[in-house]
């Protein structure tokens, strides 16, 4: 009787010890799981943030160029135009790939970003159209065909309009551009990098003051 409780007891420890064993293999198993979890997570909110900062301060620096060569020359001339076009195309990279915004925790910095990137998107497009309707007009007025003074009057006045529209995306897209520092620092915090220092090390620095024709 007695060997029989001493052997039931030491099968006891032995299924005790199976199951604890168990218990912390499972458990280490999915602490392990959810660490590895987390640092994915933390690894994609990083990049993410890396990607999108890299697109800002690349549409801003070409910006930049097209601000300075406002300056210089025609102010909407050819050389502006084409800079302007290419921080859209830039753009358009955001808008192929904005779903990798959601790897972003702080929805708050996620709205930031989407909401600057409609801002200054949105008036590139319209000064680039309004540029293009007024070239339009401008060859109408300057072509071959004659026009009666009511078709001149009405192109110019739309003209005129058009001037004034651009003018007014110019003046919302400098604002919205000098929100980008800003914003950048934020977006550095989870990028763990210095997008100033990139843009550095890229050539992405915008052009000394010159005096040149554009």
């Amino acid at each position: 009787m007695r060997q029989s409780t001493f052997d039931f007891l030491g099968n006891l420890d032995t299924l005790l010890a199976v199951f604890i064993g168990a218990v912390l293999a499972t458990g280490g198993a999915l602490l392990a799981e959810i660490i590895q979890e987390r640092t994915n997570r933390k690894r994609l909110e990083r990049d993410a943030a890396r990607f999108f900062g890299d697109i800002l301060v690349s549409i801003d620096r070409i910006l930049d160029f097209a601000f300075r060569s406002q300056t210089i020359g025609d102010k909407w001339g050819g050389v502006t135009i084409r800079l302007f076009k290419t921080a859209l195309k830039e753009a358009e990279v955001y808008e192929r790939t904005r779903e990798r915004l959601f790897d972003i925790s702080d929805m708050e910095l996620r709205g930031r970003i989407h909401s600057h990137f409609l801002t200054e998107t949105f008036p590139i497009e319209a000064m680039i159209e309004n540029s293009e309707e007024i070239a339009a007009i401008t060859d109408s007025l300057s072509g071959g065909i004659k026009l009666s003074k009511k078709e001149t009057e009405k192109l110019n006045v739309q003209a005129s309009a058009l001037h004034d529209a651009r003018e007014v995306g110019l003046a919302a897209l400098m604002r919205e551009h000098a929100k980008t520092d800003e914003l950048c620092k934020d977006i550095e915090k989870i990028a763990k990098v210095q997008f100033s220092d990139l843009a550095a090390q890229n050539g992405l620095q915008p052009p000394p003051s010159s005096s040149s024709p554009s």
